[in-house]
């Protein structure tokens, strides 16, 4: 969900401000007021990448947990209310310094006393929490639902999540140390950190759930960190709004830069290039079929009749495509030339920040290779194709016989050294093929998404990989080349109508797609010098003609 017009127009979003990406106290604040601002509405930002971390980490990761114990431990409503008022605001911490895809194998330890009561501890390097926000910079309260392994009476009852006080506005709680992290490059200031425990003491409801050892720890620790599946769903709805954003982002400024186009003084704009073009299409058209895929995503996610395995299934294939398809935003950075390169033009933001998606909420490959193996070992399946003959579901299936032909022929089972050079090499290619063909399908129900738009989203996705397609004579080389031209061709003329319906525009801080923008926005720099010279004239001159 994209951002109100009503909330844009607040103070806090003035566009000047996306400009700051120094880690000073202010700049770190300016995120959590506007992650506070939306929290308070409801909804998920997406002009800043900063607050969306922020807000779904607080909103999803962390409350989303708390509320599940509510029922069956009534103190929490009160820690909920102040949450959900962003009176507090709040983290979760699973991943350690030495655990990540085995999270399963954390170390933190939560040590029962012999009044109920907790201590934490991060017992060795490796231990320590990465890398949720944990310092007071944000001057806001802070707790966590930290992950730590339950030892009562020298018995290990496995992991289990509890609520911690991380920091009050100015200082960490008592035992709770904060290392902060650089800057991740190109995005705006966060303070990544990382957090370490000593002694820590913890009240006895501060354990969410039964101290009971669970007898199949496996699927008891799934189900303690379900919220992350939710989460890889929703971090990748950010991701289409801003391979949505960057695309009309490189559209506006292609239609607007020239170029010479001969020997005279004829100019034409680079959009007319195809080379220019068709990244720019390739991306508005994928935001739209994904915006499809995301709500029929949903819908099965939330479906009581599948399996927890099929839904967390649903989210990996719908994230690997998405990771996938936001690729396209590092090219349009390439396209848009030196003023793609920096932050305040938002694309390389964007593509960076969200490069960040790839990873967060679970590995985008370990989902892949997880639901790939787990479907060649007939564990599941995820809903089949209605659309048996187009392109997609043909490759598709193409991929799994090939797979499943190969597993076959293999011995030491999925552990083995054939499992691991075979088969995970070729796992995150049947997921993004799944979630090609599912994504088809879904826009193709649609009457909203133009065929055009589904041509050429059909065709990128035969670009990524044509072998397959002459290898099995569903089209040569030359059709290739062929269907991909054409159905750029016809998408090109719709091309304003993409960027005016994307509803993109009022997110847009980019100075670089219009003219005057650009002037005072290069007015405001930093300036060394003649403090009269051709550009404060420029702008002064375009100022005295309105």
């Amino acid at each position: 969900m994209s951002i109100p017009k009503s909330i844009l127009q607040h103070h806090l979003w003035d566009i000047n401000k996306d400009s700051r990406h120094e880690a000073t106290t202010s700049n770190i604040r300016l995120h959590y007021d506007r992650a506070k601002l939306i929290c308070q509405e409801s909804v998920i930002a997406t002009r800043d990448p900063t607050v969306l971390t922020i807000s779904s980490i607080h909103l999803n990761l962390c409350i989303g947990t708390i509320a599940r114990f509510r029922g069956s431990q009534p103190h929490l409503t009160r820690i909920l209310d102040d949450l959900i008022q962003f009176r507090v605001c709040g983290e979760f911490m699973l991943t350690e310094i030495g655990h990540g895809l085995d999270a399963r194998n954390l170390e933190t330890t939560a040590t029962m006393l012999e009044d109920g009561s907790y201590v934490l501890n991060t017992p060795n390097f490796a231990a320590a929490k990465a890398m949720p926000p944990t310092t007071p910079l944000a001057g806001i309260p802070r707790v966590a639902v930290v992950f730590a392994r339950l030892i009562v009476r020298n018995d290990d009852r496995g992991v289990k999540p509890f609520l911690v006080p991380i920091n009050d506005e100015w200082e960490m709680h008592r035992g709770v140390t904060s290392r902060a992290l650089p800057i991740r490059p190109g995005t705006k200031p966060l303070d990544h950190a990382i957090t370490t425990f000593k002694d820590v003491r913890l009240g006895p409801g501060a354990l969410l759930g039964s101290a009971a050892k669970a007898e199949d720890q496996r699927a008891d620790f799934f189900d303690q960190i379900w919220r992350v599946s939710v989460g890889t769903i929703a971090l990748s709805f950010a991701s289409i709004s801003s391979l949505k954003v960057s695309g009309c982002i490189a559209g506006l400024y292609s239609q607007k830069r020239r170029v010479a186009a001969g020997r005279g003084s004829e100019t034409t704009a680079v959009i007319n290039f195809s080379t220019q073009s068709r990244p720019v299409l390739k991306a508005l058209a994928h935001s739209e079929v994904l915006e499809v895929y995301a709500l029929w995503t949903v819908r099965e996610f939330m479906d009581p009749e599948h399996s927890v395995d099929v839904r967390r299934g649903l989210a990996a294939a719908f994230k690997a495509l998405v990771t996938r398809s936001s690729r396209t935003m590092t090219e349009l950075v390439e396209r848009c030339g030196w003023q793609g390169l920096f932050a305040h033009n938002q694309i390389n933001e964007l593509a960076l920040s969200f490069q960040g998606n790839s990873i967060a909420e679970g590995d985008t490959l370990v989902l892949c290779i997880r639901l790939a193996s787990e479907v060649l070992m007939g564990k599941y399946r995820l809903p089949e194709p209605t659309h048996q003959d187009s392109p997609l579901a043909k490759y598709e299936r193409g991929l799994f016989q090939e797979a499943t032909e190969k597993v076959q022929s293999l011995s030491g089972g999925h552990r083995g050294e054939g499992f691991n050079s075979g088969i995970l090499p070729r796992c995150r290619g049947l997921v993004e093929a799944m979630g090609q063909r599912m994504a088809y399908e879904a826009a193709a129900r649609v009457e909203t998404v133009l065929p055009e738009v589904l041509d050429v989203f059909v065709m990128s996705c035969i670009r990524e990989d044509p072998s397959w397609y002459t290898e099995h004579g569903e089209l040569t080389r030359a059709q290739i080349w062929h269907d991909e031209e054409d159905a750029y061709r016809q998408l090109f003329p719709l091309l304003p109508k993409l960027i005016e319906r994307s509803g993109a525009q009022d997110y847009i801080a980019a100075p670089m797609i219009e003219e005057e923008k650009l002037e005072k926005f290069t007015l405001g720099l930093a300036t060394f010098g003649l403090d009269e010279d051709v550009i404060s004239g420029s702008v002064r001159k375009r100022h005295s003609k309105l």
